[in-house]
């Protein structure tokens, strides 16, 4: 149905293509199209079409679902669609059923279709519970799962409020504005996805200890060593957005958390502290020289006051190591 309203609305031929979708939907000629279809007051057409954050995953595949929303739209005869909020980058944790985003199967998908089976939904949901994984033989940290998952909720709760303009919570996350707290976490989450390193290895994200990959099976995770060369944008740098992985993305959002968050319980093999400063001194120790001056520039764009409060002078422990 896409496909014919998209040559109504353009008469030059296009290829639909599953990753394109998203892309299609914004543009002004199909969604007009597709509202007088259906009929939509200004109201319905609002809530469906509504402003981009700068924050949505580049690749438009719902590659990442909640299989437990698509099952309730089976379980009331309704055909299983996906969610504007599974293409935020910073949306891991399904906030209706309380469980990770995973990683949907698209090799055996009907071409220019969104289709989920009733077998792959099935399995999906079991592979959500994470506390079924005891591959790593580390000691079993229940609460740290639940410490995860609560980070997880905390700070993409926070996101979406201060991307509808709702300052953030002060005595959590400093003093900093919607707009303020959007760029101390985007540059975060950047800074602990890329790899500054000329060697394969892993990002500060994915740097997770056995525990925390026991307990977070599912919420946190990696996918392989790479390098700055092997990323796709050729200053090296990725973002939330460039990721398609929840799981890699949920690793950046818990690392920013960590280093954000007044309030934050590590797992017990991190031995960093109990103030957000604490855990910054701990996670830099760490890292390459390059990422803690890229860390250092971007520093200079954020509010004083909330520096010289929660941060530490990262440029000033750049010094120190040279």
């Amino acid at each position: 149905m896409l496909l014919n309203v998209v040559r109504d609305a353009d008469a030059s031929p296009r290829t639909l293509s599953e990753s394109s979708v998203t892309q299609y939907l914004y543009e002004r000629p199909v969604a007009d199209r597709l509202a007088s279809l259906a009929q939509l007051t200004e109201s319905e057409r609002a809530s469906l079409w509504p402003a981009l954050t700068e924050w949505e995953l580049r690749a438009g595949t719902y590659a990442a679902y909640c299989p437990y929303c698509c099952k309730d739209d089976l379980s009331h005869h309704r055909t299983p669609y996906g969610r504007q909020s599974w293409q935020q980058s910073w949306y891991t944790v399904c906030q209706t059923h309380g469980i990770a985003l995973v990683v949907r199967n698209l090799a055996h998908t009907p071409a220019h279709r969104s289709y989920w089976s009733s077998v792959q939904l099935r399995s999906d949901a079991q592979y959500s519970h994470a506390d079924r994984y005891r591959s790593y033989r580390v000691l079993s940290e229940p609460a740290v799962k639940s410490n995860i998952l609560a980070c997880l909720v905390e700070i993409e709760r926070s996101t979406a409020e201060a991307l509808s303009g709702i300052t953030p919570n002060l005595y959590l996350w400093g003093k900093l504005s919607a707009a303020q707290f959007l760029m101390v976490l985007g540059d975060l989450t950047t800074w602990s996805l890329t790899h500054f390193e000329p060697v394969r290895c892993w990002s500060a994200a994915e740097e997770l200890t056995p525990t925390e990959m026991q307990e977070g099976q599912g919420l946190i995770g990696r996918t392989g060593r790479i390098s700055g060369s092997d990323c796709s944008n050729h200053q090296g740098a990725r973002s939330l957005s460039d990721v398609a992985n929840p799981k890699v993305r949920g690793a950046a959002l818990w690392t920013a958390h960590a280093l954000m968050a007044t309030c934050h319980t590590a797992a017990s093999v991190r031995r960093s502290g109990k103030t957000s400063q604490d855990r910054q001194r701990a996670c830099l120790a760490h890292t390459a020289p390059a990422s803690r001056r890229w860390l250092a520039h971007r520093q200079t764009h954020w509010p004083m006051e909330y520096r010289r409060d929660h941060w530490i002078d990262v440029e000033s422990m750049e010094r120190n190591h040279a």
